[in-house]
């Protein structure tokens, strides 16, 4: 009797910290705001509602994604966000061209790199 006490004593000790890491998603829950639980409801929504070649799709990108290096990701997020700096404009040119309705001409594509330039001498200097 005194063996089985001890030995779920120990079992018990052993389990408690995962106890403590099923309840760490609920803890983050949590912390949200009320717009970020929104968005993640909403994004959770419009996931239940694809089908299932779209949910396998993104999972496939998912993975693509986790399996990126982290230098990667970061060069990636980076250029999202000077696409969303853009005018509405600018970023509908860039997104024919990239949906393939427009090849770059060889002047758009000096002045994009032109202009990539000038940001990142913009920012290093920021740095300094």
């Amino acid at each position: 009797m005194k063996r089985t006490v001890g030995y779920s004593t120990f079992f018990l000790l052993l389990l408690l910290p995962l106890f403590g890491w099923a309840q760490e998603p609920l803890e983050r829950w949590r912390h949200l705001t009320p717009e970020e639980k929104q968005v993640i409801r909403r994004n959770y929504q419009r996931w239940r509602n694809l089908p299932p070649e779209g949910k396998e799709n993104l999972r496939k990108e998912w993975e693509h994604w986790r399996s990126l290096p982290q230098d990667m990701r970061e060069k990636l997020k980076r250029r999202f966000e000077e696409f969303r700096h853009l005018s509405p404009e600018e970023r509908q040119q860039w997104r024919e061209k990239f949906e393939g309705r427009g090849e770059l001409s060889p002047e758009e594509k000096r002045a994009l790199h032109e202009r990539l330039q000038q940001r990142r001498m913009y920012r290093q200097k920021g740095r300094d």
